[in-house]
C-alpha cells in the first residue's frame, strides 16, 4: 500500500479515493458551483450510500492509499 496524501479540492478527480473520519469514499462526480468558486463531490461509500461535499478550490483533503 501507497501512504495516504494530502491534496487540495481543486485537484480531486472522478474515480478518485478519499478518507474521511477514517471512512473511504469512492468520488463519482466533480463540478464546479454555479455563481460561486465553490467544488461539488459526489461522493459513493463502500454501502452504497452516497454524500455530497462542498467546498473551495484551495480546500485540503486526504486521497486514500491505492492497494499495489
Amino acid at each position: 500500500m501507497t501512504a495516504s496524501k494530502d491534496t487540495k479540492l481543486k485537484t480531486v478527480r472522478n474515480g478518485d479515493r478519499l478518507r474521511i473520519g477514517g471512512e473511504v469514499f469512492r468520488v463519482s462526480t466533480v463540478e464546479p458551483q454555479p455563481e460561486t468558486r465553490n467544488i461539488s463531490l459526489e461522493l459513493q461509500g463502500n454501502d452504497g450510500g452516497s454524500v455530497t461535499l462542498i467546498g473551495l478550490p484551495k480546500t485540503r483533503v486526504e486521497l486514500a492509499a491505492n492497494a499495489s
